[in-house]
């Protein structure tokens, strides 16, 4: 390979107490595959797939490939409406930059709380999740684990490769991309193509096949579009794409539809290769590993090793790239002195150590902790649903703001189709599903956390008034710093050491390959 110049100085590179100076981002350096392909990535389809197959069919039971169908759906409604946005705002800035120009900075920085909030129960719910699956697959071998050792391994591997520096690593992120994903295909187009337990069928896509009833199907269509988080991430290479007006959009959708049906492919394979009877549902949504029970059925035990490597490596990928993007916001607000300054340090690495143990150290024990009372694939399920709320909270924004956002600042561009029908169709289709999740009242600890988001949501509101009026340059600094999480994410799993210095002020002290 060419050589490359070394490493920024670490005082020269960018000055820390002014964020944004010092290199500017590679202008326009990726194409379409590229930005798709990364957008994709962050999503982790195995994971998605395998971890929402096991918390879904509970609710859904033989309706789930229908659930996971209406999630597309709604997820397509989102992802327009983003188009819309980042044809006008193709920048970095993603959701915080979208909605502060539509409603402004309180809006803005209350958005910011609830994708940091979201982003933050994505670390329990890895961790939970990775631990019992990985301790299921010794079981099923004889082998008993404690879940607790899987989940505390992967956490300590994550946190020590961001304090040593993880960035070689995460160039294979592209590469196990494509990896899960053909395995995953396969292993569904090998069911499919035997006809599962009883032939293929169109009963899959039958609501009355819920377990839970239509209540029951809407509150699995909150874990779909759980699993479809990260499909807006193309939005944050707004600075780097080609032609990002038109790239950027297309990304999104092309990201959203691809892993859609992905999704409801994979899905209608697990669901036909247990049968659709409940006695089937219930069998699979017991089962400690499904995906691997199957491998072996179907696939003569070979496909069982590559399916298992697959999410291992998908989960793994995902972990990394969470423990990245909190600890870089916490090494922002120790900078800005929105928390102790120590979070601020980096080490001869020029890795924001002290913040990527802190946040490493969070997630294990809030992970082990409630996984422990609670069993860790129910607190797995609980977080991702809640983490979901906030998900759905923000694109509900973005859908209201689109109207308001055009007619004020594009009039001449304004459409009643695009601009009024489409947003109007995302925010009832959003409102259908949260309709579903509380009538019937939801059981406990479910209807707890439709209470915790609003109350999250509303304290952050009155934060923002509060901040407005004492310390307004603050809080609009706090809701850019809180929203980056998501530009953090992407930047780290794109696997450019040069963009990472860039973005994070010259933190990051490897050079690019």
């Amino acid at each position: 390979m060419p050589s490359q110049p070394p490493p920024p100085n670490p005082v020269s590179a960018a000055d820390p107490a002014k964020p944004g100076h010092g290199i500017e981002l590679e202008q326009r350096a990726i194409g379409l595959p590229a930005v798709t392909a990364q957008s994709a990535a962050l999503i982790g389809p195995a994971a998605g797939s395998v971890a929402g197959l096991a918390f879904i069919a509970g609710y859904s039971g033989a309706a789930t490939p229908l659930a996971f169908l209406i999630g597309l759906i709604v997820c397509v409604a989102v992802a327009l409406v983003i188009g819309e946005y980042a044809k006008r705002l193709p920048s970095a800035g993603s959701f915080y930059t979208y909605l502060t120009r539509t409603f402004g900075a309180k809006t803005g920085f209350v958005t910011g709380v609830t994708l940091f909030g979201a982003y933050m129960l994505l670390f329990p719910f890895q961790l939970d999740f990775f631990g019992n699956f990985v301790s299921s697959l010794f079981a099923a071998s004889g082998i008993h684990v404690s879940w607790v050792i899987f989940s505390v391994a992967l956490i300590v591997l994550s946190t020590t490769l961001t304090v040593l520096g993880v960035r070689p690593s995460l160039r294979t992120g592209l590469i196990g991309l494509a990896f899960e994903m053909t395995v995953l295909t396969v292993f569904s187009i090998i069911i499919i193509a035997k006809g599962g337990a009883s032939g293929n069928t169109l009963q899959a896509f039958n609501p009355t096949h819920s377990l839970k009833g239509t209540g029951g199907l809407l509150t699995a269509v909150v874990y779909t579009i759980f699993a479809f988080v990260g499909f807006e991430s193309a939005t944050t290479l707004g600075d780097e794409a080609k032609r990002p007006r038109q790239t950027i959009p297309r990304a999104v959708m092309l990201t959203t539809v691809v892993v859609g049906i992905f999704y409801v492919l994979v899905s209608y394979a697990v669901t036909i290769g247990y049968g659709i009877s409940t006695r089937h549902v219930n069998a699979l949504v017991a089962a400690p590993a499904p995906f691997t029970t199957l491998a072996d059925h179907y696939g003569n035990g070979v496909l069982s090793v590559f399916v298992n490597l697959c999410v291992i490596s998908s989960f793994t990928a995902l972990n990394i790239v969470t423990v990245i993007a909190v600890s870089r916001i916490f090494w922002k607000m120790g900078r800005d002195q929105l928390l102790p300054k120590a979070l601020a340090r980096v080490n001869r690495w020029r890795a924001p150590h002290i913040a990527c143990l802190f946040a490493g150290g969070l997630a294990l024990v809030a992970s082990l902790a409630f996984g422990e009372a609670y069993t860790p694939l129910a607190f797995a399920s609980w977080v991702s649903y809640f983490a979901t709320l906030f998900f759905i909270a923000a694109y509900l924004l973005i859908s209201g703001g689109l109207i308001r956002f055009v007619w004020r600042d594009y009039r001449s561009e304004f459409s009643w189709i695009r601009h009024v029908t489409l947003p109007v169709i995302s925010i009832v289709a959003m409102i259908w599903v949260l309709y579903g999740n509380v009538h019937p009242y939801p059981p406990a600890p479910l209807r707890w956390f439709i209470y915790a988001t609003i109350g999250v949501i509303a304290v952050a509101i009155a934060i923002a008034f509060w901040l407005e009026a004492r310390r307004p340059t603050a809080m609009q600094r706090a809701g850019e710093v809180l929203a980056d999480v998501e530009v953090t994410e992407e930047a780290a799993l794109a696997g450019s050491a040069r963009h990472a210095d860039e973005r994070l002020g010259g933190l990051s002290g490897e050079g690019a390959d």
